[in-house]
């Protein structure tokens, strides 16, 4: 047995490993924050009337505001231009003064995140890009904040996106077996950290000086439960892209799980080699209806020229989600035919 000498020496070992592990919750960085956020908030008159607060301030203000100092903040990038504006707030191309080395910057309004809690994933967001090892996921390199906003510092993706790319090119259909491809490459690897993306559409596919594809924007995202569903009231996502059952989910009956991202990769195939998305109406109600009754209201042009294991892998996830493909795992996407090596291409 451990004396108590080993006991208090096995919890400092456990402590100080707390503090060192980056996705603990008593981590350096969160108490530092945790620090400076309390000297910060304390700091008004009436409160430092009170003597225990105004003798916790004197002896810690001096070290908050030298942590404030030595801290990541807004004043040291240059702006360079804007690259994107949302719901919560906006994205730009943004130069660190020090490195000169350029960053996407996500801005996102506190305001507007409290007030609309039940749809923003802040945290989600960036746990996601903080710690996935993916190759198919946006990197997050630092995150801060001031009184009135959130910031993220990003890897800068210079090929634009999925949409830029369909306004510039015909994408042929060798194209869009290669694009499905990384697309079901990065799905998987949010799904295997736990998360459900939720508004997967080719906006939010971001496209590497290389031509590679990368997932972002996962503001959105989800955790899922022991068994792989998640529980949500309201209708997250992009209504041309959105499944079936998210669109249930709407007044409080929403429980679904990760087919609902197949779902949305189905929508993109068909708009990468349609140039359209399949139930697009002008009115919300329209495109809605249409959705709910997919099983009628999908249809294929017949002036577009696609492969019939193009037409099966979109019929097979544009299709109820109790048999949507992929609902068992990745590996069943991946042996559709759709995603053979054609010899004749090699």
């Amino acid at each position: 047995m451990l004396g108590a000498e080993g006991r208090l020496e096995s919890r400092l070992e456990k402590l100080e490993s707390l503090m060192r592990d980056p996705q603990s919750g008593l981590n350096l960085e969160t108490l530092l924050d945790s620090m400076n956020a309390l000297a910060h908030d304390l700091n008004y008159p009436a409160l430092r009337k009170n003597k225990n607060i105004e003798a916790f301030l004197s002896r810690y203000e001096k070290a908050a505001s030298q942590l404030r100092e030595l801290q990541v903040k807004l004043e040291d990038f240059d702006k360079v231009k804007l690259i994107g504006k949302g719901a919560y707030g906006e994205v730009r191309l943004v130069r660190h003064k020090a490195s000169r080395k350029v960053y996407a910057m996500k801005q996102l309004n506190k305001f507007e995140m409290i007030k609309r809690s039940d749809s923003a994933f802040f945290w989600e967001e960036r746990h996601i890009m903080a710690y996935s090892n993916s190759p198919w996921v946006v990197q997050l390199f630092c995150a801060f904040q001031d009184d009135r906003h959130l910031y993220m510092v990003m890897e800068f993706m210079p090929g634009g996106d999925l949409v830029t790319l369909t306004m510039n090119y015909d994408i042929p259909e060798k194209w869009a077996i290669f694009y499905t491809a990384e697309v079901v490459l990065a799905l998987d690897a949010i799904h295997s950290m736990g998360f459900i993306h939720r508004d997967v559409k080719p906006d939010n596919i971001l496209l590497d000086q290389h031509g590679h594809l990368k997932l972002a924007d996962f503001g959105t995202c989800m955790k899922m439960d022991s068994t792989g569903m998640v529980h949500c009231d309201t209708a997250v996502g992009t209504p041309d892209y959105i499944s079936p059952e998210v669109l249930q989910s709407q007044g409080g009956h929403g429980h679904y799980g990760r087919e609902c991202d197949w779902w949305s990769v189905g929508i993109v195939i068909y708009e990468l080699l349609v140039g359209d998305t399949p139930f697009y109406t002008e009115s919300l109600i329209g495109t809605y209806g249409k959705i709910m009754n997919h099983k009628n209201s999908l249809v294929f042009p017949e002036d577009k020229e696609m492969s019939q294991s193009a037409r099966d892998l979109i019929c097979a996830f544009l299709t109820d989600r109790e048999v949507r493909l992929g609902r068992t795992g990745v590996d069943e996407i991946k042996c559709h035919p759709f995603f053979k090596n054609d010899p004749v291409d090699l």
